[in-house]
């Protein structure tokens, strides 16, 4: 197994350091448009403003031409002079640039050609005296031009860039039309997140968001998504939609959602998810591909509890839609109620049919998130096709090794999603756990959480796996790192409602075993669980071994030798019980089962030796006094771990 994990990963290595990879195009197959569908998002939504009959403020080429922006001037060749002419008006520059362009679109002529340095820069000295509709010509002007080799081409970034610093001079003193009008033109010219006069613009519309009508608030929120960044009161946009809601089209909404989604900012109004709920589950017979998709994207990020019966409505909806609509929206369905752990069977199982036969077709990045879902949600269909997709997963995976190397997290990743499901491959996770990979991986620092799972799952392997772990001080840094406090009631970390469980479960317990301890068994998982180590045979608890057990947060895996000590360990009427708490976000809402994690950790105490006691969040609630909790623990414990 060895050598042939040894071939795989130097396969991987020789693409990783190849010189060829690094200067190789996009890769030509299916699998390949990933950021295709981005810039397409992009163009739909430019697409949805321009076809609108709203007035939305959109540089057309009927503008330019004979429209409001015409100047009515023969184009010239004044730009075939080559001295400076500082005396030249502005109006005989414009022209003279308008015939620029026409000579370089018709002879294919870049602009970076040093013929035309003089008149670049006198063009730029001069701008100054250019009027507001002379700019928005220049701008429209560039979008015509050949396209540059780059944006700091000579002459090319030279225009841009004093077209940029005059165009923000003006800011202050033209109305919000004029400013979305020429955002556009800097749009439609492919360098919005380039220059500085888009942000500027839309800092000083967001001074002014919640007046803003219908048609200005969704461009505004166009210009939001095309930067990814926020302005500075994002609730402003969510108060105003609530406002007009109803006077926008879907698609419109579609466009408000990638700004929401796409600036990371939830929707909080509840009143407003209810009503974009309604209106999309109204429209799902007809609603193209990518609105969908932002709609789905901003519910999933901004839904909480409360949504949650609307939520359980739309994925039934969405049923009749998985053989509709494009495989990456069949993706983005699956995900819809991973945040709240919210599943519909049968959605999921349609839709891992659907991959199951396009699976080749998949991106790697697709198939780490379809991994999530079917780890995460942990179902079991009557077609069996999660097994099967699971199991034919990692043959897939030693066909993709460019796209590993491109995405090594979204490998290692798949890894532990299918380790949820029971499945493994030595040779993967001998190449995933090399430290030459590692490095590649998280070339800056600290290895992340997926690496913490999958070498617990190495060790938990045994002598199968003979492959490369992460050190020691690795693991160290990561128990300090990535598992979280052991609750107290000193008043040092507030507690949430699991550690508060959790404490009262000890403070109830206390009276009945003596020797009770907060350990992070397995350090992978973030919440540590409350350990009994309990002799049957003379009825009564022990107290870890303090000898043998590590210290806190030190990420190693605790087995009975750690907590019992050598001898008392092998004593098999000596039992470590752990009492394991079940939060509502450990719990699959409405189904009779665990999440995959949660499974996977009961799963893996056991392996261990130990034997988990699992009590429900709100089994502990509904328990007021101090006897009701005693009696309740003593039930459990004697069901469970027949002590």
């Amino acid at each position: 197994m060895w050598n042939r994990t040894r071939c795989l990963w130097m396969g991987v290595g020789q693409r990783a350091t190849s010189g060829r990879l690094l200067c190789r195009h996009i890769r030509t197959s299916v699998a390949a448009p990933a950021k295709m569908f981005v810039d397409t998002e992009n163009q739909f939504a430019h697409g949805i403003l321009e076809e609108s009959s709203k007035p939305y403020q959109i540089l057309r080429s009927s503008m330019m031409a004979g429209g409001v922006l015409s100047t009515k001037m023969t184009t010239t060749q004044g730009w075939l002079v080559g001295a400076n002419r500082h005396d030249e008006k502005p109006d005989s520059l414009y022209a003279d640039f308008l015939g620029l362009v026409e000579h370089c679109q018709s002879t294919n002529t870049q602009l970076s050609e040093p013929c035309f340095k003089d008149f670049v820069r006198n063009l730029c000295d001069q701008m100054h005296h250019f009027t507001d509709d002379q700019l928005l010509g220049l701008l429209h002007g560039l979008s015509q031009l050949p396209t540059p080799e780059s944006t700091k081409s000579p002459n090319y970034m030279e225009l841009w860039n004093t077209l940029d610093i005059e165009c923000c001079r003006r800011i202050e003193r033209w109305p919000t039309n004029q400013l979305l009008l020429v955002s556009d033109a800097w749009y439609q010219l492919g360098l919005a997140r380039i220059g500085e006069y888009v942000w500027q613009a839309l800092r000083k519309l967001g001074r002014k968001v919640r007046k803003l009508p219908p048609e200005q608030l969704v461009q505004s929120m166009f210009l939001c998504n095309l930067l990814r960044r926020p302005v500075f009161e994002m609730f402003d946009f969510e108060m105003n939609l609530a406002r007009c809601v109803n006077d926008m089209t879907l698609q419109e909404l579609g466009v408000m959602a990638m700004g929401f989604f796409k600036t990371q900012t939830p929707i909080r109004n509840p009143e407003l998810l209810a009503q974009l709920y309604t209106r999309l589950e109204a429209e799902l017979d007809t609603v193209e591909d990518i609105t969908l998709v932002a709609m789905l994207k901003v519910l999933r990020y901004s839904s909480k509890l409360p949504q949650v019966e609307a939520l359980h409505r739309l994925l039934r909806s969405l049923q009749s839609q998985v053989e509709r609509v494009s495989l990456l929206t069949c993706l983005h369905m699956a995900l819809l109620g991973c945040e709240l752990q919210t599943c519909d069977d049968q959605l999921i199982e349609k839709i891992l049919l659907r991959f199951e036969r396009q699976l080749d077709e998949t991106r790697l990045k697709d198939m780490e998130r379809i991994c999530l879902a079917m780890g995460l949600f942990n179902f079991t269909s009557s077609s069996q096709v999660e097994q099967r997709l699971i199991q034919s997963l990692p043959q897939l995976l030693r066909q993709r090794l460019d796209e590993i190397v491109r995405h090594p997290r979204c490998f290692t990743n798949c890894l532990q999603f299918i380790s949820m499901r029971g499945i493994h491959d030595l040779e993967l996770l001998g190449v995933a756990m090399e430290p030459r990979f590692i490095r590649h991986t998280y070339p800056s620092g600290l290895p992340g959480r997926d690496y913490f799972h999958l070498d617990t799952f190495a060790q938990l392997l045994g002598e199968k796996y003979q492959g490369s772990r992460l050190t020691d001080k690795q693991r160290q840094q990561m128990g300090k790192m990535y598992t979280q406090y052991i609750p107290a009631n000193d008043g040092r970390f507030k507690l949430n409602s699991t550690d508060r469980i959790l404490v009262e479960i000890r403070d109830s317990a206390a009276p009945l075993f003596r020797g009770l301890s907060f350990k992070h068994i397995l350090p992978n998982y973030e919440r540590c669980d409350l350990v009994i180590c309990y002799d049957r045979a003379q009825q009564r608890s022990l107290a870890t071994d303090s000898t043998n057990c590590p210290a806190d947060y030190s990420g190693i895996v605790l087995t009975r030798e750690h907590l019992l000590g050598p001898e008392t360990a092998a004593n098999a009427n000596v039992d470590t019980v752990a009492i394991v708490i079940a939060g509502w976000n450990n719990v699959i809402r409405e189904k009779n089962r665990f999440t995959g994690q949660f499974a996977m950790k009961l799963k893996q105490l056991r392996q261990l030796g130990h034997k988990p006691v699992v009590i429900y969040w709100h089994e502990w609630r509904s328990l007021e006094t101090t006897a009701d909790r005693q009696n309740f623990l003593k039930r459990r414990l004697r069901q469970d771990a027949n002590i």
